[in-house]
């Protein structure tokens, strides 16, 4: 293993224990001394984070310098060869002032790795638009120390219907979004191209409504982080399906389920997808199928565009 591989992979197992092991040890703190940290660290934090710190509800709370310039995000972006192209068209419409969009990202992969380090490198490619966009996250994330303030600083917002068309609503803000959720975590496998689409249609609707184009992207790569495993498949699926927790059986680089392997990354914003219906204030289940349907065309043809170039012509995408 090279040098820069090993430092990547330190760097990705570091971030993940930096958000970890100090909640191991608020559990342990709080079995052993439950007085004595709720008092002074539990109360307040969740008392604050629940209101006048409930930033996930508004506008975020996003640190673009933490984003962008963090060390051990570098480290890892390098480990990762991680790049972001957008298409042409894409960068002339959102170049106009006030330009808005829904950024649909697929898939999601095991654990959605790239997520965090994207943040900070969308001035490069979408440089008028980057700073309004915000990404949608699960309501879970926001209620863990650590995670919270990671997820916060590098532009995630609750993942809420209300938090989205408030976003929508404001002039110029964009939403990310990765559609396939926690459910396509489940049915990532290693060596597939997998996206969860069939049963999702929201975020479609939302753009239906608010007259908002909707911009295809495919992130090359992700699917070959880990290899994975379909044992207790129907448990796993029940346990996202009703409670919301997701629990991808999966092994990376040192057999970890926290390392990723070092693929190379490379994440691709598609033109945009102008939609439309007769009554954008409550577009018709036809007409949203319809959007649908669009949609997952476009991301074909976006796979298939560019899948030889970038390294999986013998690959076809699945929907599922």
């Amino acid at each position: 293993m090279t040098r820069s591989k090993f430092i990547g992979s330190a760097g990705a197992i570091g971030l993940f224990c930096l958000m970890i092991i100090p909640n191991v040890g608020i559990l342990i703190a709080t079995f052993l001394y439950p007085k004595v940290l709720g008092l002074y660290f539990l109360i307040p934090y969740y008392a604050y984070n629940l209101s006048i710190g409930k930033h996930e509800a508004r506008d975020g709370n996003g640190w673009n310098w933490f984003s962008e310039n963090f060390f051990v995000f570098n480290i890892v972006r390098g480990y990762l060869n991680l790049k972001i192209e957008a298409d042409s068209e894409l960068k002339e419409a959102e170049a106009k002032e006030g330009a808005q969009f829904v950024f649909a990202v697929s898939p999601h992969g095991t654990n959605a790795d790239y997520r965090v380090f994207i943040d900070g490198m969308l001035h490069e490619a979408l440089p008028q638009t980057a700073s309004k966009i915000r990404t949608l996250a699960a309501t879970v994330l926001f209620h863990i120390p650590l995670v919270r303030e990671i997820a916060l600083w590098t532009g995630c917002v609750d993942a809420s219907r209300a938090v989205a068309v408030e976003r929508l609503k404001e002039e110029g803000g964009s939403l990310l979004v990765i559609p396939g959720g926690q459910a396509e975590q489940m049915y990532t496998q290693y060596g597939r191209e997998r996206v969860y689409l069939k049963r999702r249609k929201g975020f479609l609707k939302l753009c239906l409504k608010y007259e908002i184009p909707v911009v295809p992207a495919y992130v090359f790569g992700v699917s070959d982080y880990y290899f994975t495993s379909a044992k207790l498949f129907g448990l796993r699926m029940w346990l996202v399906q009703n409670l919301g927790i997701a629990l991808p059986l999966c092994w990376g680089r040192y057999g970890l389920p926290i390392c990723p392997r070092p693929v190379d990354t490379t994440l691709v914003f598609d033109k945009p997808l102008y939609l439309s219906c007769q009554n954008p204030s409550n577009p018709s289940e036809d007409e949203v199928d319809k959007a649908h349907l669009q949609f997952c065309q476009a991301l074909e043809k976006l796979f298939d565009t560019h899948k030889e170039r970038l390294g999986y012509g013998d690959r076809k995408l699945e929907i599922i």
